[in-house]
């Protein structure tokens, strides 16, 4: 479990409402957002630039897009089903963390273009620049095989249209992206509508192909947030 000792009802919404506040308070969030975006953008062109510098061959380069997809959706997946059971609100943390349970408590985004999601919602992945780091040094040392640079470089991309796919979902319709959605290329609207009509289920959202596997290891380790740190947002207002 996240938590030792669980925080009582109350005490989480307490706890959740003052790291809220602080995040919406103290501009040192904003920038490490800002500074996290430029990292990823960063690591991502030059995980890429690495791969096309030692070509794959057209087979091997066609079965890393799928491996590469599914790779993405698994890990991004299963960063929300930890995230979304984490109530951990002390520290400097808390607030990113209280601000990820807000996700939940509005079914439509905040309406921008399409570029500004992709650099905006990757300020939230500060698990991905150290990930990108580790694997540009790993090449650098040891030359990583073609094929697997290839897939890392594409995932960490993907990583980023996840949040694209995930803002569509919620924010767009249209005959093209529900087709997408049923071919599993994009995030289907009725696979992600049970993430949040349901408890514990359906947590990827770049494509949902990983939601099998996440969803058992769910069911087996963690008790669900309909009853938790959906409950901890709830009645919160922003600072004015």
């Amino acid at each position: 479990m996240l938590n030792k000792h669980p925080l009582r009802q109350d005490e989480g919404r307490q706890a959740c409402h003052r790291a809220l506040d602080r995040y919406h308070q103290e501009a040192g969030y904003r920038w490490l957002g800002r500074a996290t975006s430029m990292l990823v953008l960063a690591g991502q062109a030059m995980l890429l630039h690495a791969s096309l510098q030692r070509p794959t061959g057209w087979a091997m380069g066609v079965v890393c897009v799928p491996l590469a997809l599914f790779l993405a959706d698994l890990v991004n997946g299963l960063v929300h089903l930890w995230m979304d059971h984490n109530s951990r609100y002390g520290g400097w943390t808390g607030p990113l963390v209280a601000a990820f349970h807000l996700h939940h408590a509005r079914l439509r985004y905040e309406e921008k273009p399409l570029w500004r999601v992709y650099v905006h919602e990757s300020g939230f992945k500060l698990w991905l620049p150290p990930v990108i780091l580790i694997f540009l040094l790993m090449d650098k040392w040891f030359t990583l095989p073609a094929p697997l640079l290839r897939v890392v470089a594409l995932s960490a991309i993907l990583s980023s249209v996840a949040e694209l796919s995930h803002f569509l979902c919620h924010n767009r319709d249209g005959r093209l992206l529900r087709k997408l959605g049923r071919m599993g290329l994009l995030l289907d609207k009725a696979r992600h509508l049970r993430h949040h009509r349901e408890d514990n289920v359906s947590y990827a959202f770049l494509n949902g192909w990983s939601d099998p596997l996440i969803d058992r290891l769910a069911s087996w380790g963690f008790k669900g947030y309909k009853q938790g740190t959906d409950r901890h947002v709830e009645g919160w207002t922003p600072p004015r």
